[in-house]
């Protein structure tokens, strides 16, 4: 029995992740559309103003042997984030997956991303104030995942 608990709260956190996104991308379909990391931004905050204060946690390879699925693991150390964004700025549309944070949810995602080639990876996490933390890393990718 311990089992099939444990296998229902996983199915319940990967679909509450999916409805996550899906009010993002519902409330602020422009953002996911956009052509740059500022515009994306801009589109869901009203601002790409970022504070690089280490509260904002990213985990990704050096290098990625296949653009079309690099694993990512995004956190906080914030006590109460309100979202959670990735981007790509090598990526056509660089805004990549996004997360609502619902209170009492620990703040920590993996997921699998696409990149076109090696950009720069950006965790962007808003705090429950409004204001932006972020975190950046380079990721080499030797076979494209975008078309290329």
């Amino acid at each position: 029995m311990k089992r099939r608990k444990f296998l229902g709260l996983g199915l319940s956190a990967v679909a509450f992740s999916t409805v996550a996104s899906a009010n993002i991308l519902k409330e602020h379909p422009q953002a996911f559309d956009a052509k740059s990391i500022e515009e994306a931004i801009k589109g869901l905050y009203g601002t790409s103003e970022t504070l690089n204060d280490g509260k904002a946690k990213l985990k990704a390879p050096d290098i990625a042997e296949n653009g079309a699925a690099v694993p990512v693991t995004v956190s906080t150390t914030l006590e109460n984030p309100k979202t959670m964004v990735i981007t790509v700025d090598g990526n056509p549309h660089p805004l990549v997956a996004a997360w609502e944070v619902q209170p009492g949810t620990i703040p920590k995602f993996s997921t699998r991303i696409k990149m076109r080639k090696t950009a720069n990876v950006t965790l962007i996490v808003e705090d429950e104030n409004g204001k932006l933390h972020s975190v950046t890393k380079q990721v080499k990718v030797t076979v494209g995942g975008c078309g290329g």
